[in-house]
């Protein structure tokens, strides 16, 4: 009887071993056909959807850096030409003696249209009258 009842057993769960091979092979075939359907899915969004986009885009891409570029560029035209209107229209050479008074010197120029000039001849007074200070100060007056 002992023997017979392990038999029983036995087929028993040959028969449970075998249904659950048979549900997990079904389980397989149906997440194998999912995972087909997705990536044929996937495939054809990518043909005929993401492909377009992307090349849609890449034409915004270059329109976008090439306005930004000139808009920089208008920026940056502006802002020389608004700085350019507060540029002096001359400059002038100021004399202060040891006192920090401002005297007037005879036989030097000390009107410049440009600021370049006015420093050049500032450095040249320096090394000639060294008992006074120079500076260069810009005039809108004129």
């Amino acid at each position: 009887m002992f023997l017979s009842r392990g038999l029983i057993y036995r087929r028993e769960s040959i028969v449970i071993s075998t249904y659950l091979q048979i549900h997990i092979m079904m389980l397989n075939f149906i997440i194998s056909a999912l995972l087909e359907v997705l990536n044929i899915t996937y495939k054809w969004i990518d043909n005929n959807l993401i492909t377009y986009f992307i090349n849609f885009g890449k034409g915004f891409e270059y329109a976008l850096i090439i306005l930004s570029t000139i808009l920089f560029l208008l920026i940056s035209v502006s802002i020389v030409l608004r700085n350019a209107k507060k540029l002096p229209k001359s400059y002038v050479i100021e004399v202060v003696d040891l006192h920090d008074k401002k005297i007037a010197i005879d036989d030097i120029r000390c009107s410049f249209s440009t600021h370049d000039v006015a420093e050049s001849y500032v450095r040249h007074y320096r090394e000639v009258f060294k008992h006074y200070k120079f500076k260069v100060v810009g005039n809108r007056n004129n």
